[in-house]
């Protein structure tokens, strides 16, 4: 039986949030959790990701993963939204793999996002057998869809090959791929290779996300989606509705939103997210022992940066 397609759209991979004290426990914030999908679920995202890297899922026990994907659940349906909840499945086994998509299930999980093995991968003779046959062994067996998580940023520099992919993509519950390796040649091969309704490809980056649409990529998961969700709907929906007649419109935004998207991310990484989203939505905390909490005044740099993309954004609202 063929799985349920991943739908195509802007799935927001939200931060965990934690409570300040005890600092040395740092525990689940789930009063901000559905403050925030409540929040994004209002701007239309079509999509939320729970425990990807933005999730610091590597910093969550199996039990919290549970409470973060139930809480988000009961936020989406209370919000009477439509979004997909897409939950971050990745362990190095096989086994394991399959033990937390089937505890994401349990919890309301519709797809599982899942990272390659990487941590023997030096010693792997074929890394492309090793990947394929980790992805197909897992997909025989989960109960929900499998979503290819590529990023060579936490994976030892692993990247896919695009070969992989397509013929990944044949499994009938393969559903699609974030692709946050920025790729846009590759991606191409991959669009023009694979079945566009049972196989959805995903830009991992907004600073990308135009760029991926105009070679079949059909949506995006951004982490800067957390402080500006109606600018990236407002993108897909500019671009799937009449591209010709708001391409210049399309241009404009996808250019001033580079920027910020950097800013965001790639100078502080989630302490900066979640800084940012302190200053600028009122809550985001901080981010797990051991990772250190963003100086003022590297928080004021990043929110200044943000300015612009924030402007678009309250223009939407």
């Amino acid at each position: 039986m063929t799985a349920a397609a991943l739908p195509p759209g802007i799935y927001v991979p939200i931060p965990t949030f934690f409570h300040a004290e005890p600092a040395d426990d740092q525990p689940i914030d789930v009063e901000t959790i559905v403050r925030h999908v409540k929040y994004l679920c209002a701007a239309g995202v079509h999509g939320i990701v729970c425990m990807g890297s933005t999730g610091e899922a590597v910093h969550l026990t199996n039990e919290e993963r549970q409470l973060v994907l139930r809480t988000a659940r009961q936020a989406i349906d209370e919000s009477g939204s439509k979004a997909k909840l897409v939950a971050g499945c990745s362990k190095e086994s096989v086994r394991e793999t399959l033990e937390i998509i089937e505890q994401a299930a349990k919890s309301g999980a519709e797809y599982a996002l899942v990272l390659p093995p990487s941590y023997f991968l030096a010693w792997a003779s074929n890394r492309a057998d090793v990947i394929s046959s980790f992805y197909t062994k897992v997909a025989d067996r989960s109960s929900i869809p499998i979503v290819i998580y590529n990023f060579p940023g936490v994976t030892q520099q692993m990247d896919t090959t695009q070969e992989t992919i397509v013929k990944l993509s044949a499994h009938p519950n393969i559903v699609g791929i974030k692709c946050t390796d920025g790729n846009v040649g590759k991606a191409a091969y991959v669009c023009e290779h694979t079945e566009r309704t049972t196989f959805t490809l995903l830009s991992g980056s907004a600073d990308s996300f135009i760029p991926f649409l105009t070679i079949g990529a059909q949506g995006c998961i951004p982490g800067f989606g957390n402080v500006a969700p109606r600018t990236m709907v407002h993108l897909f929906n500019l671009f799937t509705t009449n591209l010709n007649e708001n391409w210049k419109e399309i241009q404009r935004i996808q250019g001033k939103i580079v920027g910020p998207d950097h800013a965001l991310f790639r100078w502080n990484g989630i302490s900066g997210l979640k800084s940012a989203m302190e200053k600028v939505l009122g809550y985001g905390g901080l981010a797990r022992a051991p990772l250190l909490p963003t100086s003022e005044e590297h928080q004021n740099k990043i929110v200044e940066a943000l300015q612009v993309a924030l402007d678009i954004e309250k223009s939407l609202s």
